[in-house]
């Protein structure tokens, strides 16, 4: 899909692109990596930990798009359709055998129905 970009559009597309993976890196860092709290108890908390959180997600986001191969859109919807889609169905199974017969109990039954 960029074969038809050039110039002054490629440029627009990718930044748009790298925005949105930069406030993405800033979403997981703050909602789920404690945002500006310090990872290590005792040291002082403070913006630097949320850009440090934020580079390293960043970092990750830019390996995976390195290393992981592109599929065309035909390839796409075979792996959903053949793979992605029985996978979850039978995960959706699975669960709610585990919880209506209580195999987990306790702690993981109530985790793997959300309640």
């Amino acid at each position: 899909f960029m074969v038809e970009y050039s110039s002054t559009p490629y440029l627009l597309f990718m930044a748009g692109e790298y925005i949105a993976i930069f406030l993405m890196c800033a979403l997981i860092s703050l909602l789920f990596f404690g945002g500006w709290l310090s990872p290590i108890p005792g040291l002082a908390d403070g913006w630097w930990w949320m850009v440090a959180k934020m580079w390293l997600f960043f970092f990750m986001f830019a390996m995976v798009k390195a290393i992981v191969p592109r599929y065309r859109y035909d390839q796409l919807m075979r792996i959903g359709w053949k793979v992605f889609l029985p996978m979850s169905l039978a995960w959706v199974v699975i669960v709610a055998f585990l919880a209506k017969f209580e195999v987990l109990g306790g702690f993981w039954a109530r985790w793997a129905i959300g309640g």
